[in-house]
């Protein structure tokens, strides 16, 4: 299936200029294909967010939607099974049409990699299992105070404990400097 819009390549059979018409069907042929057109169907691009629905695919075809999402065949079927390999590009989360649930966007107006939980709703994604954590580069984990030490700050010196608590490890963070 090809992504290069029909009719626009120079047909080289029997050309004077074999040579120069190859050349030029190269940059037209690199042009569409790094543009990041959506696939074509019967000779249209495609309208589709997510993979195809219908027809018969084999393993490592590939897909590009609409929105510019690319998506590979891990399965031979109809229509085969589909692993999403690009996000999406968008300006804002999507409002309305069918989206596959977990179909990943990265909105470029808030920065955020969405995942599509169903119903138009976009989950920000910072990782897939419980453990996944955010945290700043190269920062060592601060373990969390435990039993007793949890206990409310109810005198001037537990809040001058804590806040200097605080103090080291924002310093240790690199997020303020320290100072003696």
């Amino acid at each position: 299936m090809s992504t290069i819009a029909p009719g626009r390549l120079f047909n080289v059979t029997d050309a004077a200029s074999f040579v120069a018409l190859s050349q030029q069907n190269w940059v037209i042929a690199s042009e569409e294909l790094f543009r990041r057109v959506p696939t074509y169907q019967n000779g249209s691009p495609n309208t589709l967010n997510g993979p195809p629905t219908s027809g018969t695919w084999n393993v490592g075809d590939f897909w590009r939607d609409q929105n510019g999402a690319e998506f590979v065949c891990t399965a031979t079927g109809t229509p085969g099974t589909w692993r999403q390999i690009t996000p999406a590009s968008v300006s804002a989360d999507p409002a309305s049409g069918t989206f596959p649930t977990g179909y990943v966007i990265l909105n470029v107006a808030d920065g955020g990699l969405k995942r599509h939980a169903g119903s138009l709703s976009w989950e920000v994604q910072s990782g897939a299992g419980v453990s996944s954590k955010l945290g700043f580069h190269g920062a060592t984990p601060t373990a969390q105070r435990a039993n007793a030490d949890q206990a409310e700050a109810t005198d001037l010196a537990s809040v001058i404990t804590l806040a200097n608590e605080l103090r080291a490890a924002l310093v240790e963070k690199g997020l303020i400097k320290g100072g003696e």
